[in-house]
C-alpha cells in the first residue's frame, strides 16, 4: 500500500548562534570571544519557536506574518537546509523547493548539464531525467542556448531555466517562497498556469507570501507567524 504524503512537524526549534561581544557588538569582540570565555558570550537567534504542524495531501498552506517572521527559515527547515535543534519533522512524499531556485546550478556548466546536474541533485536520473530535460527545453524556450554556459544568461532566461527546472520534477511536496515574479510578462503568464496546474493536483503546498490577495486565491489553510513562532494555524 502506497503512504500517501504527509507533513509533521512536532515543537521543532531552531536557532543560529550569534557570537557579538556582548560590551561593543563589534566583530572584534566576537573575534576576542572566540579566544576567551566563548561559552559565556554565546547567544542566539532563536528562527523558529516550537512550531507545530501537520499537512495532508491537498493542504495548501498560506505562511504569512511580517519580515523576519520565520516564514523562510520555517521553508528552509522543511527542505532540509536547517536542522532541528529541538523537536522533529516526519514527512512522506518528493520535496522540491522554490525557494532558491537557482540552488545547485553551476554558472560554468551549460543550460543542459545543469539541468542533469538539479534532477540529480533531487533524485532524478537516466531516462526520467531525459524526460525532464526535454520538458525544460519546451517550457523555457531558451533554443540553442540551453548549449552555453549559464553565466551568459540575462536574468530572464535565468528565471525560464530555473523555474522550469523546479517545477519539470513530480513532486508531492511543494515549499514556495513568495509568487513566480521574474521574467517577461508571456514568461509570467506560462508560470502562472503551469503553478495553477501544480495547486489543482493532490500535492501539499507551502507558499510564504506578503500577498493576502495571494494566499486567499491559492490556499485553502492559513498559518500567521511572529518571531518565529506560529501565532494562528
Amino acid at each position: 500500500m502506497k503512504l500517501l504524503p504527509f507533513v509533521d512537524m512536532n515543537d521543532v526549534t531552531v536557532h543560529f548562534p550569534m557570537h557579538l561581544d556582548e560590551r561593543t557588538g563589534t566583530l572584534r569582540g566576537s573575534l576576542g570571544s572566540m579566544f576567551a570565555n566563548r561559552g559565556n558570550r554565546r547567544r542566539y537567534h532563536i528562527g523558529l519557536h516550537n512550531v507545530t504542524i501537520q499537512a495532508k495531501v491537498g493542504d495548501r498552506i498560506g505562511l504569512v506574518g511580517r519580515n523576519g517572521a520565520g516564514k523562510t527559515t520555517l521553508l528552509r527547515t522543511l527542505a532540509g537546509i536547517y536542522e532541528p535543534d529541538r523537536g522533529y519533522i516526519e514527512r512522506a512524499g518528493k520535496t522540491v523547493s522554490l525557494i532558491n531556485l537557482s540552488m545547485g546550478m553551476d554558472v560554468y556548466a551549460t543550460g543542459t548539464e545543469n539541468v542533469y546536474r538539479r534532477a540529480a541533485l533531487l533524485g532524478v536520473t537516466g531516462e526520467a531525467a531525459d524526460a525532464v530535460v526535454e520538458d525544460v527545453r519546451e517550457f523555457s524556450e531558451l533554443g540553442s542556448f540551453m548549449h552555453e554556459p549559464i553565466r551568459t544568461y540575462s536574468s530572464g532566461m535565468m528565471a525560464r531555466l530555473s523555474f522550469a527546472i523546479s517545477t519539470s520534477i513530480e513532486a508531492q511536496i511543494i515549499l514556495m517562497d513568495e509568487w513566480i515574479s521574474a521574467g517577461d510578462k508571456r514568461f509570467i503568464e506560462a508560470a502562472e498556469k503551469r503553478m495553477n496546474d501544480y495547486f489543482a493536483n493532490d500535492r501539499i503546498i507551502f507558499l510564504a507570501s506578503h500577498s493576502a490577495g495571494l494566499v486567499r486565491q491559492w490556499c485553502n489553510r492559513l498559518i500567521v507567524m511572529d518571531g518565529g513562532e506560529v501565532i494562528m494555524n
